[in-house]
């Protein structure tokens, strides 16, 4: 499973990856191994500023001296990349492996050499010797029984399993008349003016990061209440770079949004549900086993927010989070957050939108998702009782005083959604 973070994880990274990169302690186990050329046939080093490759000249030993001191000096600035990584420490080892005949050449062989290194700076530096280790002797050849190993014989072959790991965004890629998700589909978004609070807000992949981050982060109720996320909310444009001129016009957006109401019943709102009866950022894993994507097209045929997918035989699992599951008068419900900026958020509009991305799969499937886990989770399931529908919010179409403003609704039918979750392996 992916991590979210790597951030409290231990990395193993190359010298050259890690350049630009910072981590708090590093370890650097390798820098005292002399560089050698992998190839002493050929001499490649700069003549004149100009590259050459000396295959076997009257001045090839010279060449070959020019490339070691190239290698060297590459060394060198690696060696620099790599004790400059660290924040707080970090550790070098160096093994005393030279000789008289076959001196170190590496790059720091010089500077471990001096036996006061680090002498001037004894709060910066510190080094230690470890105890000597007797050399082995002899040769290790230990007596293998044969007859006690053996194995199983693999019966299929791995190279080409079909076996995936699969996404709404990598079916979604198969509509037939496909506008990509994020990013792509908001450098496309038609270019007349939305509602007056999201006129400064850029359009783009990083303004709806903003918005799912501080969403996800901060509790509705105190979103409504105007908790100060000032602190939270510069973090976070700065991690996505959104360059906002008022930034508090993100606080003002998200007021809305938890404060719409998301039906006719005007208590109906992200700010009056209780913690308790909401997931956030739910993920998930569907197990498939050779579903074929034209029979998701028979099922949802018709379905006025779905595009119809080319045929592609999908087979392991299917992955993804879903933004919000909520219940609320004992109906649950799936929504997600959509930051497009669209000419007008009329009922039509949005649903046109719906279609230009293909939401309506992603919806489809989040149902799926939320439809099993209540059949494993709710005593006495009952679909037509208990399944609430979807609420697709359009964040920048929404306002307090106007239900369902900026929401798509959508109840599917229980029949497509049973037959849909039965294409689906337990």
């Amino acid at each position: 499973m992916r991590l979210e973070s790597d951030e409290d994880a231990v990395n193993i990274v190359t010298m050259h990856k890690s350049k630009g990169l910072e981590y708090p302690i590093v370890f650097c186990m390798s820098l005292w191994m002399p560089s050698e050329l992998w190839n002493k046939d050929r001499a490649e080093c700069h003549i004149d500023g100009e590259m050459c490759i000396d295959l076997g000249s009257e001045h090839f030993e010279k060449h070959l001296k020019f490339a070691l001191n190239e290698q060297r000096a590459e060394d060198v600035r690696m060696f620099y990349v790599a004790i400059t990584r660290a924040k707080y420490r970090c550790y070098l080892a160096w093994a005393n492996v030279q000789t008289k005949e076959k001196p170190n050449n590496s790059a720091i062989a010089d500077i471990f050499a001096i036996n006061n290194f680090g002498a001037e700076l004894p709060d910066c530096f510190e080094h230690k010797a470890l105890e000597n280790v007797e050399k082995p002797t002899g040769h290790y050849s230990p007596e293998i029984k044969k007859d006690i190993f053996h194995h199983e014989t693999r019966q299929r072959d791995l190279r080409f399993s079909p076996w995936q790991m699969s996404s709404y965004t990598a079916l979604s890629s198969l509509s037939r008349t496909f506008t990509p998700d994020l990013p792509e589909d908001k450098a496309r978004e038609p270019l007349e003016l939305a509602p007056s609070i999201t006129l400064d807000l850029p359009r783009g992949a990083h303004t709806g990061n903003v918005i799912h981050d501080l969403l996800e982060n901060f509790s509705f109720s105190d979103l409504a209440n105007g908790v100060d996320i000032s602190i939270a909310r510069d973090k976070a444009c700065l991690r996505y770079g959104l360059k906002v001129a008022r930034p508090e016009i993100i606080d003002e957006l998200l007021q809305n949004v938890v404060q719409t109401p998301l039906s006719n019943d005007a208590n109906f709102c992200l700010k009056n549900l209780s913690e308790s009866t909401y997931l956030k950022e739910m993920p998930f894993y569907l197990a498939t086993q050779k579903i074929n994507t034209t029979e998701i097209n028979r099922i949802l045929a018709n379905e006025p927010s779905f595009q119809p997918l080319d045929s592609k035989t999908i087979n392991g699992y299917l992955t993804g989070f879903i933004d919000l599951i909520c219940e609320y008068e004992n109906r649950f419900y799936v929504m997600d957050y959509k930051s497009n900026w669209l000419p007008n958020y009329s009922p039509e509009t949005m649903l046109d939108a719906m279609r230009e991305h293909n939401y309506g799969l992603q919806y489809w499937l989040y149902c799926v998702v939320l439809h099993r886990y209540l059949e494993n989770r709710l005593p006495n399931y009952d679909i037509e009782k208990h399944f609430g529908g979807v609420r697709y919010l359009f964040v920048r179409g929404m306002e307090i005083d106007v239900p369902l403003s900026g929401v798509f609704e959508a109840k599917p039918a229980s029949d497509k959604l049973i037959a849909l979750a039965n294409l689906f392996a337990d």
